[in-house]
């Protein structure tokens, strides 16, 4: 089938047609095979130079190439930009908390999107160079089986360059010459092995011409011009900034320089050998390897919908073994590459912050975790994942410093996730024998939705099928198939410009309000003049009161107007404009003088909560660690709620310590400092932990500092020092959802109130029990052991007068066996269950007892059969109960000994004996 053209196809040619192909002798070919062009310094070449065009080249090494270390690569690609004139900047986390579209770092452009790219912000430097840890999991079926070409987690070295239209940079021809002298002058590799295949990149709203650089068969960099934009109509338009985007695999460059046949050597050295013991996996001689490399490089890609099973016919011919014998030698090879790519990955997920959990980027990371502990547990004797993270952690550590010091927490977090999978695996079984008995087959549907929604692996899926007759088929790219669901956001943020598209066109005939609010936040009566009343609200020249944003609910008072007070309801922020909803039957007017007066006492109050906020969550990340986000707040005047991702319960000695600290805080009086900064200088001076209560739009961000403990971009209103907070009350914890803890809690004088409550309430329950306040906890746990003891004796009795019953009650025979029904008033079905054993236990008769209660509970009458161990056979326990179900519309089940049912109404003893002898 041809392939479908692009619309920007016929660009290409004239785009990369560069001066720097004609002056290094370079020839524009068309591939005979793939029908791509490229650019080529030999005349004669006929092929695109890329698998499965032409063969890997480079297998067994190649003369004249160093072979350099990862860690080596990375360090002359960087210092190679620098002295072309780059700046080297860290890398950015792998969880893009800077994206509200993304959950991801998927490559290193990623790190400047959308503020630098859009041209909103300037870039930390220009140029700049990087080597930007990267995740992608859309490929994530295919780790191992392509022996390299396919990782979860990968670095992308990379240049860029944004130039602007009164600033170029540098564009097309430097960045290829840049590519050139570092693949031929520092890696050395052969002018005429470097081959650039002409091709369109697009994604992220944006598109442009690109260069794929190959070299020995394999692809080692993308050089793209982001030059055009894509509107929603898939209509191309050529944008002002154009920006040099580019990646260089670093795994790739180890690989080819190293020459060996598959990438993980190069990638993982003596963790290869290592994992491979701890695995008992066998690693097969290196020419097998080798020939089965060069053959799987021609014979097409698995992505491209070629089977595994061709490729191991052609290698096993070549080699002259059986597909059988050599898929006994690769498959656990693949899986010991699989689980030294996902182990790395989890690793740098968990150490830049990402809390395993069922939501958002927690599910990815839950799912590589996952599909490592399967690929494990199918082992023999399976190695603890913690202990494989734990060697990852002992190689990546020296070029990654920030994962020695998380060590102990990723480790935690792994071995919780271990006991939870295998929990989870335990209760999986019944759902899935219940999908079994209500389906005709399981789909591809089904095995997907019981992931998604429960966590069950495909492959446990597939054996309890099995046992049970039915075939399951698992798609090859099943886990891509869950990935893709959750890869982004589900409904990314409506932007403002487009959510009040109309209302910012008419405030555009106004100035920008003035936000006295933050100049002078202690402020409380404000005259200024009215700009406009518009259908939104009314817009003031300035204004005191606070707009709803970030938590905190906008700020309430008065509109003054002749001695009329204009209740304001609510206050809104569009744009740069300030909106005013006010309750009034008088029309404002254009320049119309008015005073503004605040509800001081709620404003003061919402300040204190909005600091307490930002002081209790910089006391959780000191308690519990550096990995707690916020994920929400609320604030209120009387009660707040911060939010927080924790991988496990809080103990009350984690909310006693996260309560002291925060209060040490507010004692020692430190400053709250409020400034306005630039988004970049922000972003570089206090890495993206800025952005704890959300991406906050803008080229500017207000950085709220409690001095040297706690720094956010943030636009609420705060106190000038911590001490005017008074008192932090945390009231309770709860669970909200996996993962995610809810502090509850009280600043100020609301806290000091409930604070008192609690004492009231304390100080009364010491008088009913007649004891000092301190010595409650000691006449509670009194009274719970009495209370304990009374319901013992209870049972008891309880007990003991259903057994009189039974013994009082006359038999019936039926199909000679010794039935005994009795009608008790007990309600509780353990208690006729206990009944009945005790009457058996006691009596050793060979009796059949039915206990039918004449006292409903919530759910209805509960009737109880029990059948002596010789009877069980003759007169099952679970057919009387599902013959009475049926007759008395109840439900129930059990075994052939004991079962119970709960009826809507009475059994009576009739209905019973005829039941039993239709059953015989």
């Amino acid at each position: 089938m041809p392939k479908k053209e692009h619309p920007l196809s016929s660009k290409v040619e004239e785009e990369l047609r560069l001066s720097f192909f004609r002056e290094h002798g370079y020839h524009r070919k068309k591939c005979k095979i793939c029908g791509d062009y490229f650019w080529t310094a030999d005349p004669d070449r006929e092929t695109c130079g890329e698998a499965p065009c032409d063969p890997y080249k480079f297998i067994g090494g190649v003369k004249g190439i160093p072979k350099l270390t990862l860690d080596e690569v990375r360090e002359q690609f960087l210092r190679y930009l620098e002295r072309r004139g780059h700046t080297r900047v860290p890398r950015r986390p792998v969880v893009a908390r800077w994206r509200e579209d993304l959950f991801l770092t998927d490559a290193s452009i990623i790190a400047f999107q959308p503020y630098v790219t859009a041209g909103i912000v300037p870039p930390p430097a220009n140029p700049l160079c990087i080597s930007q840890v990267c995740i992608r999991l859309k490929d994530i079926d295919k780790v191992g089986l392509t022996f390299g070409r396919h990782l979860t987690i990968f670095e992308m070295m990379a240049h860029h360059a944004f130039n602007y239209p009164e600033k170029e940079v540098y564009w097309k021809e430097e960045t290829v010459d840049i590519h050139h002298e570092f693949v031929t002058e520092v890696l050395h590799i052969p002018e005429e092995e470097v081959i650039y295949k002409e091709g369109i990149w697009e994604g992220g709203g944006n598109a442009g011409p690109d260069l794929e650089c190959i070299a020995y068969g394999l692809e080692i960099a993308t050089l793209v011009f982001m030059m055009y934009g894509v509107t929603d109509e898939g209509k191309y338009y050529k944008i002002p900034i154009k920006i040099v985007d580019t990646g260089y695999g670093l795994e790739r460059f180890a690989w080819l320089a190293e020459g060996s046949p598959s990438a993980f050597p190069p990638i993982y050295r003596e963790l290869v050998e290592k994992f491979a013991r701890l695995t008992s996996t066998t690693i097969p001689p290196a020419h097998i390897l080798e020939e089965y490399s060069r053959i799987s490089s021609l014979m097409g890609k698995i992505e491209e919908g070629k089977p595994l099973r061709e490729l191991r016919e052609k290698a096993a011919e070549s080699l002259g073994m059986s597909p059988t014998e050599l898929d006994a030698m690769l498959t656990p090879l693949e899986s010991l590459y699989t689980i030294l790519d996902h182990t790395k990955c989890i690793l740098f997920m968990l150490a830049d912050g990402l809390i395993p959990s069922n939501a958002k980027e927690g599910y990815l990371g839950r799912l590589v975790i996952r599909r490592t502990l399967s690929k494990l547990w199918a082992l023999p004797e399976p190695p603890h994942l913690s202990e494989l993270i734990a060697l990852q952690i002992g190689l990546w550590s020296k070029p990654f410093p920030e994962l020695r010091r998380e060590e102990d927490r990723i480790l935690e977090i792994v071995e919780i996730e271990e006991e939870k999978f295998r929990n989870l695996l335990k209760k999986g079984s019944a759902i899935v024998k219940r999908l079994i008995s209500s389906e005709p087959s399981i789909t591809v549907e089904h095995l997907v939705e019981l992931y998604d929604s429960h966590g069950i692996p495909p492959t446990l899926v597939s054996k309890i099928a099995k046992e049970h007759g039915m075939m399951v088929t698992i798609p090859d790219n099943f886990y891509e198939l869950v990935a893709a669901r959750h890869y982004k956001p589900k409904a990314p943020p409506v932007p403002e410009e487009v959510k009040y598209a109309s209302i910012i066109q008419e405030l555009k005939k106004y100035p920008p309000t003035r936000k006295v609010y933050y100049e002078k936040p202690y402020l409380s009566e404000l005259e200024t003049e009215v700009i406009a009343a518009t259908p939104a609200g009314i817009l003031l020249k300035e204004t005191i009161f606070y707009p709803e944003g970030g938590g905190q609910p906008s700020d309430r008072g008065f509109i003054i107007v002749d001695g009329l007070k204009i209740p304001v309801k609510s206050v809104k922020l569009i744009g740069n404009w300030v909106l005013h909803e006010v309750e009034s039957s008088k029309p404002l007017f254009s320049k119309m003088k008015v005073k503004c007066t605040v509800d001081w006492d709620r404003r003061i109050s919402l300040m204190r909560q909005h600091t307490a906020t930002h002081v209790l969550l910089g006391a959780a990340k000191e308690i519990l660690g550096s990995h707690v986000w916020q994920a929400g707040s609320e604030l209120g005047a009387e009660e707040s709620r911060l939010d927080i991702s924790h991988y496990k319960p809080l103990t009350t000695s984690d909310l006693e310590n996260i309560e002291l600290l925060a209060n040490r805080i507010v004692t020692e009086n430190r400053r709250v400092n409020a400034r306005f900064e630039s988004r970049t200088e922000a972003e570089e001076k206090y890495g993206f932990e800025i952005y704890q209560g959300g991406v906050v739009p803008g080229a500017e961000l207000r950085i709220v500092e409690v001095e040297g403990f706690n720094i956010q971009a943030c636009g609420g209103t705060h106190v000038s020092r911590t001490g005017e907070i008074g008192l932090i009350k945390v009231l309770r914890a709860e669970k909200i959802q996996e993962n995610v803890i809810r502090l509850v809690y009280s600043a100020g004088l609301p806290a000091v109130k409930k604070v008192a409550e609690v004492y009231s309430s304390a100080a009364e329950a010491a008088k009913l029990v007649n004891r000092r306040i301190e010595e409650i906890p000691i006449a509670v746990r009194d009274l719970v052991s009495s209370v304990k003891l009374l319901r013992s004796e209870n049972r008891k009795l309880r007990v003991k007068l259903c057994t009189t019953s039974i013994e009082a009650a006359h038999p019936s025979t039926i199909g000679g066996v010794k039935i005994l029904v009795v009608e008790v008033e007990e309600p509780e079905a353990r208690i006729l269950i206990d009944s009945a054993d005790s009457y058996l236990r006691t009596h050793r008769e060979n009796v059949v007892i039915v206990l039918c209660s004449k006292a409903a509970t919530d759910s209805g009458y509960p009737t109880v059969v029990m059948a002596a161990d010789p009877l069980k056979e003759r007169l099952p326990a679970d057919v009387v109960v599902k013959e009475l179900s049926r007759v008395a519309e109840g439900k129930g089940g059990g075994s052939k000994k004991l079962a119970q049912l709960v009826t809507p109404f009475p059994l009576s003893r009739q209905q019973i004996l005829d039941v039993i002898a239709k059953v015989m």
